[in-house]
């Protein structure tokens, strides 16, 4: 085997040539030095097949009738690795049944010897012409697939800021939640401490006095540290993917929120049809259902109800998992419903539009569900479906 080189050209094509005569081997492969960067030899079809799998060239020229092995039977056997390298067959016979065998392989060109040297170069301008451009589009693709790349990251590195300001949002949120919750413990604390004293000024302190002031005491010490070990569940790191049933995170964050809302008059509805389980992180579907609930909540801002509801609905349709949240605050303006899973879009002063935006994203995205809002007669509607099976039933 020889190897000719075309030394300092632009573009790189380096070609496999088999050709049983050696003197139109030696011939021929002196004129593809001028029109190619690299030419390699071999003296039949099974030596040519060794060459190909060795060195992988952007081109192959092969006479037809060899000894070992025929040129189209080399052809069919490079074919089965490789559906599209452009080749070119030579050949001393005008047959149709190598011209059908030919094109059947998918063969470029079919020369007839002897060769004309302006009809190879004119081969050889067309397929260098197709390489070039399939490089290009190749080198395309790549600087495309990088900046793909590049935007996911910064993608993701975007979605990680805006759920680490989201949280800061709903941790000021969630304080507010808690000193409401602990002002009642702490102010019958106080008067329960008081009274100790009055009792021991006025008269002598009993056994059962002092039980019965251990045992209030207690709960409401017991109460408070149940609050902040919940709050403190919401906000704790965990990306584990588990299966959890979707009852179970509803009802951890309605009660969480259950006393506040009901200092304000809301009340929380909790119906379960049928409950179902999902696969994912927890804690991020804990923040999906926070920040539905909490977006009713805030729906009643301004509002002077007695009779304000939020009723969340878990059931099973058509094998598909749904929860459904909805409200009876009177409902969202029909200018802005089609633009509330928006980023940084909010109708709430202080609001900072990243809530609704990252629940759609992880519902879709995380837990491949898809979300929906409406108005319904008395209020907006949020619901929530996904795909769930048999073995994630709890009926």
């Amino acid at each position: 085997m020889k190897a000719f080189k075309k030394i300092n050209t632009n573009e790189h094509i380096s070609v496999l040539y088999v050709e049983d005569q050696i003197d139109i081997q030696e011939e021929l492969s002196d004129i593809l030095s001028m029109f190619v960067d690299e030419v390699h030899i071999a003296s039949n079809g099974k030596e040519g097949l060794e060459v190909f799998q060795k060195i992988n060239p952007d081109l192959i020229i092969t006479d037809i009738q060899m000894p070992v092995m025929t040129g189209l039977e080399m052809i069919s056997e490079i074919r089965k690795k490789n559906k599209t390298i452009p080749i070119i067959v030579t050949s001393a016979f005008n047959k149709t049944d190598y011209l059908l065998k030919a094109i059947d392989l998918g063969v470029e060109h079919y020369l007839l010897k002897p060769i004309m040297v302006n009809k190879l170069e004119n081969c050889l301008n067309k397929i260098k012409t197709y390489l070039f451009q399939q490089r290009e589009l190749e080198a395309y693709q790549h600087y495309l697939e990088d900046r793909v790349e590049e935007e996911v990251v910064l993608r993701e590195a975007k979605e990680a800021l805006l759920i680490e300001q989201n949280k800061s949002y709903e941790i000021g949120q969630m304080v507010s939640v808690i000193a409401h919750q602990w002002k009642q413990p702490l102010h019958y604390l106080n008067l329960l401490i008081e009274d100790l004293g009055m009792e021991y000024d006025y008269q002598p302190l009993t056994p059962e006095y002092i039980k019965d002031f251990i045992q209030k005491g207690t709960n409401r010490i017991q109460f408070l540290a149940n609050t902040m070990d919940n709050f403190l569940s919401f906000y704790k790191t965990n990306k584990n993917k588990t299966n959890f049933f979707i009852s179970h995170v509803v009802k951890e964050v309605a009660l969480f929120l259950e006393m506040s809302y009901k200092s304000q008059g809301i009340h929380i509805d909790i119906i379960i049809k049928d409950d179902y389980a999902l696969y994912g992180i927890e804690n991020e579907f804990q923040q999906v259902v926070l920040n539905l609930i909490n977006n009713a909540k805030e729906a009643f801002d301004g509002q002077k109800r007695i009779d304000a509801k939020i009723t969340i609905v878990i059931s099973i349709d058509e094998k598909k998992g749904k929860l459904t949240i909805k409200d009876n605050a009177g409902g969202i303006k029909y200018e802005n419903i089609s633009k509330i899973f928006q980023l940084e879009f909010t109708t709430k002063e202080g609001g900072n539009g990243i809530g609704l935006y990252l629940v759609k994203k992880i519902v879709e995205e995380r837990f491949k569900g898809s979300i929906i809002v409406s108005n319904q007669e008395e209020g907006a509607q949020f619901e929530l479906e996904f795909n769930i099976n048999e073995g994630n039933k709890n009926v």
